[in-house]
């Protein structure tokens, strides 16, 4: 669905509100065009049927709500408008309905406008792939592309499914997955993803997802999801207005009894229509909403906003959280003191193994610029080591047990070295060249980078509490909780653990905020007040699980999202108390005579415009 598309389907929806709007219109320069020309009394009769026609739709939701025993501030309006319509105010009534359907008109708008960016998304969705196919090229739609297939991606095109480069190089703009403004440099062997744009260059990529899986669609995904979800605060709104309506029949009722005048009644009740209540949380909140995806997140719902503006604690899960969850080379030590030389040739051998540490390996050697030889009479032991020549001499590269076998006499400093790595929890690789052993390379989960500046902020912003939970053993999270100043953590931790601690934790520090990425972390994620997923690497249980997904590679926006979820749910309530508070001076006024119906409409017109003004502010200050 395009943006266009998107506006023609939410104007069809409101429709009839904006008929009713354009009909109140006509009917009040009907009226002050009879008016002055001397027929009244035909003008009335126009307003008088206008309103009737245009009520009806308010009444008809009206009784609905009744007999579902929701009494809201729809109450005030109906009885607003049957009130002028009874007392023969039309002309106060046609604007009471003028500010209801204009009300709903310019909510859709300010609604369109808060979504823009998270249109943008559905907007640029790619729909068709150039398949490179026995030296042929065709168009599909991305729906046939299988796994495996070859596509062509034309400069300032959108990649139209995830895959990995094969041929060419170029840089591809990602900011709309990660937020990240600079483009990012693709060549052979680099993932990229559905949704980002080619800029310059001709690339070949290999498809490694179906469309339908891709990280697109998973985006379009959660896009839908948060368009669709109605906030909590919303009802939050609802519990302040069902005090407004108390006070509004009160103040009505008072006025009543105390001067049995029907025009000053009618004047507190035109002044308490409550759009103010009804348009100002929404459309703050999906400002909000809106807000967060610059920073590569999404909000599946502003309920979620909501709770994380209200946090007091945050619990991390470590691997792949606040480390990176997969192993990084942390040091090399060569006997002979050639270091590099220890890299290139472990990388070497490792370019053609299978192994999960092989691409940590290769990827250190790329970094350091290292010029690799392509071995000879390789062979691998699967999750052992593998074994072959560079130059003619033979070399093995392995762990610990796989290097005994090969090589039986081992210096005792080797084996010490050894089982200090082991306790740390980081993974030692040895490699020997024909019997001796020549060095060995240490590969550890890092922190990520942003990981420091997160933690310190998040203190600094008042939260209470923070925890670690882990799946390793306690030495191992007690050394990133020391590193990042945790002092809550817990280590060996399956995922009915992480259930287990976080029902446990206090009122005081509630709500909770949940930060994972795997699938053992999505109960823990759905259990939290809020969830906060990684969701990087594409569709994954703890996304789906999740309130709020980030989508970049980095756990740094959490804290952007915080601040704007705080800043988003002081506009809101905002909204409503400056509502409250202007429509009940203007009840004062009407209840004492100062203003008639008439006027007291015109005023409830202005107290809407502040208030969907205010609300619109969030884009603004964020």
């Amino acid at each position: 669905m395009n943006f266009n598309t998107f506006i023609k389907s939410a104007l069809k929806e409101k429709m009839l509100t904006l008929g009713i709007a354009v009909g109140s219109v006509l009917a009040i320069l009907i009226y002050a065009f009879l008016y002055l020309s001397g027929k009244e009394a035909l003008g009335k009769e126009i307003l008088k049927w206008v309103l009737f026609l245009g009520s009806i739709p308010l009444w008809y939701n009206l009784i609905k709500e009744i007999f579902k025993k929701n009494f809201g501030v729809d109450l005030i309006a109906g009885v607003a408008l049957f009130s002028t319509f009874f007392f023969d105010q039309y002309l106060a009534g046609m604007i009471i309905l003028l500010m209801l359907s204009g009300g709903e008109a310019l909510e859709s708008y300010a609604m369109l406008r808060a979504r823009r960016d998270l249109s943008s998304l559905l907007s640029r969705a790619p729909n068709k792939a150039h398949v490179a196919d026995d030296g042929h090229i065709r168009d599909v739609p991305i729906e046939e592309v299988i796994i495996g297939d070859k596509i062509i991606v034309k400069p300032g095109e959108v990649v139209p499914i995830d895959g990995i480069v094969e041929e060419g190089k170029t840089f591809i703009d990602e900011s709309t997955l990660s937020g990240e403004s600079e483009p990012i440099e693709k060549n052979t062997g680099s993932l990229v993803f559905s949704g980002t744009i080619n800029k310059n260059g001709n690339i070949k990529i290999k498809a490694t997802r179906l469309a339908k899986e891709s990280s697109y669609a998973h985006i379009v995904d959660l896009v839908r999801k948060a368009e669709q979800s109605r906030a909590p605060l919303v009802r939050l709104a609802d519990r302040y207005s069902a005090y407004f309506t108390v006070i509004t029949f009160l103040f009505a009722g008072g006025t009543w009894f105390l001067t049995h005048d029907v025009i000053r009644m009618l004047a507190v009740l035109v002044v308490a229509t409550p759009c103010p209540l009804i348009l100002a949380t929404p459309i703050a909140l999906i400002s909000g909403m809106s807000k967060t995806t610059a920073h590569g997140v999404i909000v599946k719902s502003g309920g979620a906003l909501e709770k994380l503006a209200e946090a007091k604690s945050f619990l991390f899960d470590k691997t792949g959280t606040v480390t990176l969850g997969t192993p990084m080379v942390t040091r090399v030590l060569s006997y002979e003191g050639k270091e590099d030389e220890v890299v290139r040739i472990a990388s070497s051998l490792d370019q053609l193994s299978a192994h999960v540490l092989a691409s940590a390996m290769v990827f250190e050697a790329q970094k350091r610029k290292l010029k690799l030889s392509f071995p000879t009479e390789f062979r691998e032991e699967f999750g052992d080591g593998v074994t072959g020549k560079i130059d003619n001499i033979k070399y093995v590269f392995g762990k610990f047990s796989y290097i005994c076998k090969l090589v039986p006499t081992l210096p005792e400093n080797i084996k010490k070295d050894y089982e200090k790595f082991q306790e740390e929890g980081k993974s030692v690789v040895f490699l020997a060249r024909e019997n001796n052993i020549i060095g060995y390379i240490v590969l550890d989960d890092i922190l990520r980078e942003d990981s420091h500046d997160l933690f310190d902020g998040l203190r600094m912003d008042g939260i209470k509490k923070i925890f670690l939970l882990s799946g390793d053993k306690q030495k191992v999270a007690d050394k990133i909780g020391k590193i990042l100043k945790i002092r809550e953590i817990y280590a060996e931790c399956k995922p009915e653990d992480k259930l287990r601690i976080i029902k446990e934790i206090p009122d005081i520090y509630r709500p909770v905020v949940m930060v994972g990425d795997g699938i053992n972390d999505a109960p823990a994620l759905a259990q939290a007040e809020v969830g906060i997923a990684l969701g990087s690497r594409g569709k994954t249980a703890s996304s789906d699980s999740a309130d709020i997904v980030v989508l970049g590679e980095g756990i740094g926006p959490i804290r952007d999202v915080y601040h704007i979820a705080k800043k988003t749910l002081a506009v809101a309530k905002q909204g409503i108390f400056i509502g409250i508070g202007l429509s009940i001076g203007a009840m004062v006024l009407g209840s004492l005579g100062i203003i008639s119906p008439l006027a007291g409409a015109l005023i409830q017109e202005g107290i809407d415009v502040v208030v969907i003004i205010n609300a619109l502010r969030v884009s603004q200050i964020i």
